[in-house]
């Protein structure tokens, strides 16, 4: 049975490994291990505390690599892995899976594992990447393995572990599976950022931030007076200096018994929720309709004897139509769009336009990013809705590709300014229109990001967490360049160029997909028609 727990574990992660998304995790992973480590002539510095940083050697970069990459890889490894479950139940592999003597918990338990194998697998690669930029950089050519595996095993793997379980958690909890979950991590992804950048209890420190930021400041206080070693932390980000950066040696953690138990009770804490998931999972089960299905009449022969009542059918007949028109698709388009939404979601709607009417114009900054959540579930599926339930073969049938993209574009700007419509109203009868024109801009650039995102990776995660970032920086922080709204000043022509090469490469995405071989046709250069692939050939045979 042991054999079996690990042959099942052994191929969901080689499962996922085998994944577009884990080689384009893998690629940024080794991008970030040379970007997050500058040298000292590249003018900036990712982490550094009060002007000042460490000597880049095994203890220092060892810390770092812990530090960032928990942080980053609970949002990034988090929408990676998080529905594997209900993928299985899409495939229709729960009904197989149901049927076999394995129990909830060993099912449970093993893809927690598996997503954390894979966690760690990008964490490893992440560390010997880190290594090398030691060696690259050249501040100290010493490697010393300890500094890297105590920082590794004291912070990363209860982290990691924490995230597995929680990427099982909300595939199997009851309204947790779409996009209420994703805003939901992603909240909980913030509350656990700064709680462990800026919370002196290590009880709250998921990440090991304070942890390993203590013990620079209070090393750092030590070589410079304008430190004081009470001091929590340093600053994690993009940061522009002129000249060489002021730098001292850092000896490590002191890995103490409280700060051990805390990061125990995170474990603990992993293995609950686990626990918590298997009671949850209900087995693939699916909701079963009560039906009477009434057979037909035998005579003593056993002959079937017509019914007098039976009722004939005739449908309609169908009518062709050589003409694509691209008003009806639209209309389609729209309606599905709109279709399927509980009525809170209409009713929370409603409450939003009422209100955009009612706010202020001085406070209107701050209440815009709260209208931008509710499109984000009609946003997410643009572009994917189709691969995701295995009808696009269909709609490719029904029409050209370019008709399909532009009557998804189309409709997705106008629930969009459907929804955003209060706010329009009111910048209109407060003569804004400076107003008007940047809200319009950004609320086309989201749609079109959607759109061409979900059609370039067929999937809605990339873009639900990049537009989370994108929100959570631009119109609720307002930093520069990424506030997309612009209201009241903001980089207009920059997001009106975005759009337009974002559906340049989505037009340029329909091409690429028309001529593959993946639909099972391939083109005939010489005649220009599509012609029967290897796989159709070896089906009829």
């Amino acid at each position: 049975m042991r054999s079996n727990y690990l042959y099942l574990l052994k191929g969901n992660v080689i499962q996922e490994m085998r994944r577009y998304s884990f080689l384009l995790i893998m690629g940024i992973t080794l991008f970030l291990g040379y970007a997050l480590i500058p040298a000292a002539s590249d003018g900036y510095e990712v982490f550094y505390i009060k002007g000042v940083r460490g000597i880049y050697n095994s203890y220092w970069l060892g810390a770092m690599v812990a530090m960032l990459s928990t942080m980053l890889l609970w949002l990034f490894g988090f929408y990676m892995l998080r529905s594997k479950i209900s993928e299985d139940q899409r495939l229709k592999m729960g009904q197989i899976i149901a049927s076999t003597p394995i129990r909830n918990l060993r099912y449970i338990s093993s893809r927690s594992l598996s997503n954390f194998c894979v966690l760690m697998i990008i964490e490893l690669v992440l560390v010997v990447a880190f290594m090398g930029m030691q060696l690259l950089r050249g501040e100290d050519l010493h490697i010393n393995l300890a500094a890297y595996l105590l920082p590794l095993l004291f912070v990363s793997i209860p982290s990691l572990l924490l995230l597995s379980a929680f990427t099982v958690l909300f595939d199997v909890f009851p309204g947790l599976k779409g996009v209420l979950g994703n805003v939901l991590f992603f909240a909980i992804w913030i509350f656990l950022s700064v709680m462990s950048i800026s919370n002196s209890s290590s009880l709250w420190d998921v990440f090991g931030i304070n942890a390993i930021q203590t013990g620079m400041t209070k090393e750092a206080a030590t070589h410079f007076d304008f430190i004081s070693a009470n001091e929590i932390g340093g600053s994690i980000g993009y940061y522009p200096i002129e000249g060489r950066t002021p730098t001292f040696e850092w000896s490590g953690v002191n890995w103490t018994g409280h700060l051990l138990t805390s990061r125990l009770i995170w474990v603990l804490a992993a293995m609950f929720i686990i626990l918590l998931s298997s009671q949850l999972f209900n087995r693939f089960a699916t909701v079963k309709t009560a039906f009477s299905v009434r057979l037909p009449d035998h005579d003593t022969k056993n002959k079937v004897v017509e019914r007098e009542d039976r009722k004939s059918y005739q449908l309609s007949p169908v009518k062709k139509d050589k003409r694509v028109r691209l008003s009806r698709l639209v209309r389609a388009e729209f309606r599905i769009m709109l279709k399927g939404m509980s009525i809170w979601w209409y009713l929370l709607v409603l409450g939003s336009m009422v209100a955009s009417l009612l706010v202020p114009l001085d406070q209107i900054k701050s209440w815009l990013p709260v209208l931008l959540l509710w499109p984000l579930a009609i946003w997410s599926q643009m572009g994917n809705r189709e691969f995701f339930y295995s009808t696009n073969e269909i709609l490719l049938s029904s029409c050209p590709r370019l008709y399909k993209f532009f009557s998804v574009w189309i409709a997705g700007v106008l629930v969009t300014l459907l929804i955003s419509s209060g706010a329009l109203i009111h910048f209109f009868l407060e003569g804004e229109l400076t107003y008007i024109y940047s809200w319009v801009v950004g609320l086309i650039f989201v749609p079109t990001l959607a759109l061409t995102l979900g059609t370039m990776t067929r999937s809605r995660k990339l873009f639900e967490v990049l537009y989370m970032l994108l929100w959570y920086l631009g119109p609720v922080n307002d930093l520069p360049y990424l506030n997309f709204l612009g209201i009241p000043t903001g980089y207009v022509a920059l997001y009106m160029i975005l759009t337009f090469v974002l559906l340049v490469v989505g037009i340029m995405i329909q091409y690429f997909q028309e001529g593959k071989l993946f639909y099972g046709f391939k083109k005939d250069a010489k005649i220009n028609r599509p012609i029967k692939g290897e796989y159709h050939e070896k089906m009829e045979k």
